[in-house]
């Protein structure tokens, strides 16, 4: 039951990695631009990096639990 969890969780992270790589992209084509401030981008990318760790844990947490997680 926890596993399902997890595996549950590490889709809704891997989702939301996909978001924020989308919104880094556009951010940086506006920041190209000269539209936005860097504070901006710098933030999304922290919590990207945020998010990446979160994967790299679940992914842990599964395989150490015998589930296959990618």
């Amino acid at each position: 039951m926890k596993s399902t969890l997890l595996q549950k969780r590490l889709q809704l992270v891997r989702e939301r990695k996909k978001m924020l790589l989308l919104e880094e992209a556009r951010l940086v084509r506006l920041s190209r631009q000269k539209k936005i401030a860097a504070e901006v981008l710098s933030k999304v990318r922290k919590e990207k990096f945020q998010v990446l760790m979160e994967e790299a844990r679940l992914i842990r947490t599964l395989k150490q639990s015998g589930y296959p997680a990618v």
